[in-house]
C-alpha cells in the first residue's frame, strides 16, 4: 500500500483546493535490513498506496497495499501486495449527479452482522521489523518481563532501564545473560509502548536466533487493532473526510486478517512495507485516523464468510481494475468500477521522453529491437473498454515494439518499470503532444528523426480495489449526511462483499 507520507505535511490541502497528490513514503526503521519481495497475492500499500501508500501505498506494488497508499504498501505508495460473490451482499452502485455534483448511491446496501462470522477477541498480529547481526536496545517506562519461549519468566528489565539483546549462534541474549532460540519480551502495563532502538511501539517483542548464523529476527507481536493506529495515517492524509478514513481503517483491517491467515505458518504476519502496508509504530499515529480506528473496530470485510484479499492503491485514474488482467487470478470481488479520484497529480500525469530513450530503456531492459518504428497497442478509449492488450480499464496487458531488428510483445507491468510510470493505464503519442490542440487520438508510428514521445497516463498503483484518493472524493462529496458512508464507500470498490463486525 505507498505513498503518502510527504502528503501528511500537506495538511487539508485536498479540500482547500490544492489538492496535491501522492508521494512515496519510507518508513525510516533504521534497524531494518530485510526487503519484501512483491507478491502477486497481495500496498499496501500499503500498500500506501499508499500510492502507499501506498501504503502505498501507496509506488505502489503488488501487494496490499500496502499493499499498499499498499500495500501498498505503499507507496511507494506505489504498493508492497481476493474473491467475489453476488449471492451474500449486492454490491453498492454510485453514480456522479453531474449537475449536482455529488455521488449517490442507487440503491442502498444493507449491511448486517453475519452469523456465521464468529465474535471473538481482539486478534494479535505479527510485524517483521527486521533482521540483524549487531546487538540492539530495548527499554520501557514501565517494567518489562522477559520470557523464554511464550511463558517461561526468565527475568525483568526495570522500567527506564535498557535492556541489550544479542545473539551468538542460536541463542539470544538479554543483559549478557544467555535465554534460548525464541525470547518474548512485554511491558507488564500493557497500555504502555517500549522503545527498540530509537523507534518506539505498542505490544511486545518476540526475537528469534535464526539457526545458527548468529542472527536475530525481531517481531513486533501487537493487537491488531494497536497495530492499525500505526497503519492508517502512513496510507492516507490525516485531514481527508472522516468516512475516507474509516474506509481505509477497515481495508486495512481486512488485508491485515487476510495477510494473518496466509501466513499463519511463518514467524510473521506481515512487512512494514508497501509489499504489505506502511507502519510506523506509535510514532506515526494521528489522532483523526486513530478515532477512525476505532469507531469501525473488528469491522471486517467478507467475502464467503472469509476475509477478502483487501488490495488498496492510491489512484484508480478514473477507473479499476479486474484482477485477472493484472495477476492473471479471477477475484469477483476485485472488479473494475468507476472511480471517483480528482487529485490532479495523480488522475492524470505526462511522461516526456524520446525514441532513442524508449530505444535505450527497452534494450536495458532485455527488450531490444533496434530502431523503433511502431507500436502495436489498442487506442485508449472511454472506460468501461476491453481488449486482447488492455483490461477493463484500458490498463495496458501488452504492447508489441517494432524495430529495425525485428519485434518484441512486453506486459503492461515490466512497461511500467521499463518507462518509470505510475500505473499500467496509459497510451503514447507520438510527436504529437496529448495536452495540446493535436491531442485528437494516440500516435503510434515514429519518423526515426527526432521523434519526441509524450506517454499520457493515469492513476498511481496497480489499480485493484479501494482507490484512496477515489475514496476521499467520494467521503468529501458526501459530507456529513451518511455517518456510515465509509461502507458505501467499501461496497463499491469491492464487489459482492458483505461488511460485518468481526469483534
Amino acid at each position: 500500500m505507498n505513498t503518502k507520507k510527504l502528503q501528511c505535511l500537506i495538511v487539508g490541502a485536498m479540500f482547500l483546493g490544492i489538492n496535491l497528490g501522492s508521494v512515496g513514503t519510507v518508513h525510516g526503521e533504521s534497524f531494518i535490513v530485510t526487503k519484501a519481495g512483491s507478491t502477486k497475492s497481495s500496498s499496501t500499500t500499503t500498500t500506501s498506496t499508499k500510492a502507499v501508500g501506498t501504503k502505498a501505498t501507496s509506488t505502489t506494488s503488488k501487494s496490499k497495499v500496502s499493499s499498499t497508499i499498499t500495500k501498498a504498501k505503499s507507496t511507494n505508495s506505489s504498493t508492497k501486495s481476493k474473491v467475489k460473490s453476488k449471492k451474500d451482499t449486492k454490491s453498492t452502485k454510485v453514480t456522479k449527479n453531474t449537475k449536482q455534483g455529488t455521488i449517490k448511491p442507487k440503491s442502498s446496501t444493507s449491511i448486517t452482522n453475519s452469523s456465521a462470522v464468529k465474535q471473538g477477541t481482539t486478534p494479535n498480529i505479527r510485524v517483521l521489523l527486521g533482521s540483524r547481526k549487531s546487538p540492539t536496545t530495548i527499554k520501557s517506562g514501565t517494567n518489562m518481563t522477559v520470557f523464554k519461549g511464550d511463558d517461561q519468566k526468565v527475568s525483568v528489565i526495570v522500567a527506564g532501564s535498557t535492556g541489550k539483546l544479542s545473539v551468538s549462534g542460536n541463542t539470544i541474549y538479554v543483559n549478557g545473560k544467555a535465554i534460548g532460540p525464541n525470547v518474548l519480551i512485554k511491558p507488564q502495563n500493557p497500555k504502555e509502548s517500549f522503545y527498540l532502538g530509537d523507534k518506539q511501539y505498542r505490544g511486545g517483542l518476540r526475537v528469534f536466533a535464526v539457526g545458527r548464523s548468529s542472527t536475530m529476527t525481531l517481531v513486533n507481536a501487537i493487537p491488531l487493532e494497536d497495530y492499525l493506529y500505526g497503519v492508517v495515517p502512513q496510507e492516507v492524509i490525516p485531514s481527508w473526510p472522516a468516512a475516507a478514513l474509516e474506509a481505509q481503517a477497515v481495508a486495512a483491517r481486512t488485508y491485515a486478517l487476510y495477510t494473518m491467515e496466509t501466513n499463519k505458518n511463518k514467524d510473521y504476519d506481515v512487512k512494514p512495507s508497501t509489499d504489505y502496508q506502511m507502519y510506523a509504530g506509535r510514532a506515526g499515529e494521528h489522532n483523526a485516523t486513530t478515532v477512525a480506528v476505532d469507531k469501525t473496530k473488528g469491522m471486517v470485510m467478507f467475502y464467503n464468510q472469509k476475509p477478502i484479499n483487501a488490495l488498496f492503491h492510491s489512484d484508480g485514474g478514473g477507473y479499476t481494475e479486474d484482477s485477472v488482467n493484472v495477476w492473471g487470478t479471477a477475484l469477483p470481488y476485485l472488479k473494475g468500477v468507476k472511480d471517483y479520484s480528482q487529485a490532479p497529480s495523480t488522475r492524470t500525469w505526462t511522461v516526456t521522453t524520446t525514441r532513442q530513450a524508449m530505444e535505450a530503456n527497452l534494450r536495458a531492459a532485455g527488450k531490444g529491437v533496434g530502431t523503433l518504428k511502431s507500436i502495436q497497442l489498442t487506442p485508449l478509449k472511454a472506460q468501461p473498454m476491453e481488449t486482447a492488450d488492455r483490461g477493463v480499464s484500458g490498463r495496458v496487458k501488452s504492447a508489441t515494439f517494432i524495430g529495425s531488428d525485428g519485434k518484441v510483445t512486453v506486459d503492461g507491468d515490466a512497461l511500467r518499470s521499463i518507462f518509470g510510470l505510475k500505473s499500467t493505464l496509459f497510451d503514447f503519442y507520438v510527436n504529437h503532444n496529448p495536452n495540446g490542440k493535436d491531442s485528437a487520438k494516440p500516435y503510434h508510428t515514429f519518423t526515426n528523426k527526432n521523434d519526441t514521445v509524450y506517454i499520457l497516463g493515469h492513476g498511481w498503483g496497480h489499480g485493484l480495489g479501494l482507490s484512496q484518493w477515489g475514496a476521499a472524493e467520494m467521503a468529501k462529496q458526501n459530507g456529513d449526511k451518511d455517518q456510515e458512508y465509509y461502507k458505501k464507500i467499501l461496497t463499491h470498490y469491492y464487489s459482492g462483499i458483505n461488511i460485518n463486525k468481526m469483534y
